[in-house]
């Protein structure tokens, strides 16, 4: 962290953009040193979600209930692609396309 004299600071409106934000919040988990840690925990709540939705499935759930979870493993899941990509520093577009690749390998490259 560095030092700003008063002189050479701006005055600060009080405003800050979402993407301003996004950007900050995304290059401090860049910086962070857990990288491992944050994508392991991610990943233990997108598996979480998604065994309990093989659960509700095997013991037979409402309909109702099984679209929540579904609608939960689901959000899970994009959150998880979405902290994976601000911590490599690549889209969320290209993370997916390097995973589709490797997934299905007979895939062409640009069908993401």
């Amino acid at each position: 962290m560095f030092i700003v004299s008063r002189r050479q600071r701006k005055p600060h409106t009080g405003k800050m953009t979402m993407r301003k934000k996004i950007g900050q919040w995304a290059a401090a988990l860049g910086r962070s040193k857990g990288k491992k840690g944050i994508l392991a925990v991610g990943g233990g709540i997108c598996v979480a979600t998604w065994l309990t939705v093989a659960i509700s499935m095997a013991i037979g759930v409402g309909t109702g209930a099984r679209i929540v979870l579904l609608s939960v493993a689901l959000v899970a899941t994009e959150v998880l692609f979405w902290i994976a990509a601000a911590l490599l520093g690549v889209t969320v577009v290209q993370l997916r396309r390097k995973l589709l690749g490797k997934l299905l390998p007979g895939r062409r490259g640009d069908a993401a």
